[in-house]
């Protein structure tokens, strides 16, 4: 990350390469782990710049690996529910994630160019080497191979999309550890983090209850007709209806609504419009529109794990974020549009 810097202009792309590379891997665990090494490597810049530019980075980066990454619950879910393949959503997700990456390297390049980085000499004594490269490439090429088993496992067992992901997940790293020639150390750090996790699950237990009480007693009231008229009424305007699904998003967001339980009224709410327009297209706003809200959720997991670990007010993250969610929304509109 420290290597030719001399502006946090330089820096902004290397961390979000940085960190989408560990968040696809790492997921959550990604995110304290680059906040941690950027929060080091910025001890000389003020609080205020450093927070915004951890706030920006990380949390985009996540959003922007999370929107195609199999292993995030979203993907999952509207997969299942709209009965698309997975493949089938994959180079539009890639497609909308690489241009918003493109937009947002671009404003954030000019925003930080005037910020001087000062890395104490670290900078100029690193030097990128074809090994790290070769590494990277290697765990993109076991990633490929991972949505290859989970296609095969889902297709050959008729299984749904999120239960071979959970299936696979174990089989295929005792393999991969295999071949590392690590299986004991995998299996004796696994069994102790299986261990400790499994025990403290209980907040998790309690969101999923509550999340799937919320959505389907919503779904059994006057509400849901509430929130279904304006879909209703603009169902000759597919623009519209891909922007309502946005703003339902962010708007509920903002409230403390979590995305799954967003997508479980929109997914009752769009069921008839499976029948009119293309699921894909749907199926990608859907998408689109829970990961481009996880960058400026303000009671979002990544939004607070970032307040914590930076000390800063959620709000705060959630107003330098709300331009790249509406940018990255649009972007997924005119796609989704596209596959209409």
């Amino acid at each position: 990350m420290k290597v030719n810097v001399r502006h946090l202009g330089d820096l902004y792309p290397k961390s979000v390469f940085t960190s989408g590379t560990l968040m696809t891997f790492l997921n959550l665990s990604a995110v304290n782990l680059s906040q941690g090494i950027m929060i080091d490597s910025l001890k000389a810049v003020k609080k205020r710049i450093r927070d915004r530019f951890i706030a920006r980075s990380t949390i985009r980066a996540y959003a922007l690996t999370m929107i195609w990454s199999p292993m995030e619950i979203m993907v999952g879910i509207v997969v299942d529910a709209t009965g698309v393949s997975y493949l089938s959503y994959l180079p539009w997700l890639l497609l909308v994630a690489v241009t918003v990456l493109i937009f947002d390297l671009q404003l954030e390049k000019r925003s930080f160019r005037s910020i001087p980085y000062r890395g104490h000499g670290i900078a100029d004594k690193c030097q990128a080497k074809k090994e790290i490269y070769l590494k990277m490439f290697k765990l993109l090429m076991v990633l490929g191979l991972f949505l290859a088993v989970v296609m095969i496992t889902s297709k050959w067992f008729q299984l749904s999309f999120i239960l071979a992901v959970t299936l696979a997940i174990f089989p295929f790293s005792f393999v991969w550890a295999l071949f590392m020639k690590k299986v004991f150390l995998f299996l004796r750090i696994g069994y102790k983090t299986w261990r400790q996790k499994t025990n403290s699950l209980q907040n998790f237990v309690v969101l999923f209850i509550s999340l799937s009480l919320f959505s389907k007693s919503l779904n059994q009231t006057e509400a849901l007709t509430w929130i279904q008229y304006p879909f209703i009424t603009f169902k000759e305007y597919p623009v519209i209806i891909l922007g309502l699904i946005l703003f339902t998003y962010i708007g509920l967001g903002l409230l403390g609504v979590h995305p799954v339980a967003t997508v479980g009224v929109l997914l009752e709410i769009l069921g008839p419009f499976f029948e009119v327009f293309n699921p894909i297209g749907i199926g990608v706003m859907l998408i689109v529109g829970a990961l481009a809200t996880a960058s400026s959720g303000t009671y979002g997991v990544v939004v607070t794990m970032t307040s914590i670990n930076t000390q800063q007010n959620p709000y705060a993250i959630t107003v330098t974020n709300l331009p790249f969610t509406l940018i990255f929304g649009s972007i997924g509109i005119a796609a989704a549009f596209f596959l209409l």
